[in-house]
């Protein structure tokens, strides 16, 4: 598979180093870097176009603002590339609008928000990338505390490799809260900015996404929701929950309906904003420092 990739600032070069550095580095056919070029609204982004591009399968566009992510749909449309994709990690990078203008211009576009969500979609040079980087996937080996873990697919800014290296020794009711607090050493440079779409920063549904997969290996779920069947009434009040989870909001199925609200323990990020919303109180946290 040829990759070329169109980035900016520190994010883009973060996601440029995290996939050389773990294996892609003989595909990336092409970088074309736009940091500091133009700004959200572009008069003629055709003017921005590499005087040569080279033919490529996939085009991955990693820390463009605005119109810059025209830039990238016209190199990969140039290229060949049958699929783009197109990330964003904080609100209003990506626009509505925009993202119609780009699903126009090249056969399969994409766009995780944030880029750690990113999961196979059916597209064969996609779903390769998908395999290797996106939404966090661990193995993990201990007994009473973290022996070795194994990264199966990483985060593309390559926060998961971090997380399972400095993770070693701790007790596996503790990888919750460990995993979230090296999340955060990285340091994660997604948008600390309440996102309208699903009501949370994504640093921090980042972080939910880190955690899950480190929680999932411990087979610990640590902090989380719990809905108590007996008093929840989600047929009455319309399952308000999900309504305000950030993760069902991204198409995750962090909390399901029946007759009553179930939370899947492990994906749940402990935002409690299902817990202070349930008109019935049927919601409670549990596990660390929760009660």
């Amino acid at each position: 598979m040829r990759i070329i990739m169109v980035t900016a600032g520190n994010y883009g070069a973060r996601v440029v180093n995290t996939m050389a550095v773990h294996g892609l580095a003989p595909q990336i056919v092409a970088v074309f870097d736009y940091t500091g070029e133009g700004g959200d609204f572009l008069d003629d982004p055709s003017s921005l176009l590499p005087s040569r591009t080279p033919d490529a399968d996939l085009t991955v566009a990693a820390g463009l603002g605005g119109d810059l992510n025209l830039v990238a749909a016209e190199i990969a449309a140039e290229s060949g590339s049958g699929g783009i994709i197109v990330e964003s990690h904080a609100p209003g990078q990506l626009p509505d609008g925009l993202r119609s203008e780009i699903d126009s211009l090249v056969d399969c576009a994409i766009f995780p928000t944030p880029f750690c969500s990113l999961e196979p979609v059916g597209d064969p040079h996609i779903d390769a990338f998908a395999s290797r980087f996106g939404k966090p996937e661990v193995e993990m080996e201990g007994n009473d505390r973290v022996v070795s873990v194994k990264v199966k697919r990483s985060a593309p800014c390559g926060s998961t490799f971090y997380v399972a290296e400095n993770i070693r020794g701790v007790p596996l009711d503790e990888v919750d809260v460990a995993a979230g607090e090296k999340f955060h050493n990285y340091p994660c440079l997604a948008s600390m900015e309440v996102d309208p779409r699903f009501g949370d920063t994504h640093l921090h549904v980042a972080g939910y996404l880190t955690r899950e997969a480190f929680k999932r290996a411990a087979g610990v779920p640590g902090a989380h929701a719990e809905v108590d069947p007996e008093v929840c009434r989600g047929a009455e009040c319309g399952f308000i929950c999900m309504d305000v989870c950030p993760l069902v909001r991204l198409s995750r199925r962090t909390i399901r309906r029946d007759v009553t609200a179930e939370v899947d323990p492990f994906s749940c990020g402990a935002c409690e904003k299902c817990m202070r919303e349930c008109p019935s109180g049927a919601i409670k946290m549990m596990g660390p420092g929760k009660r």
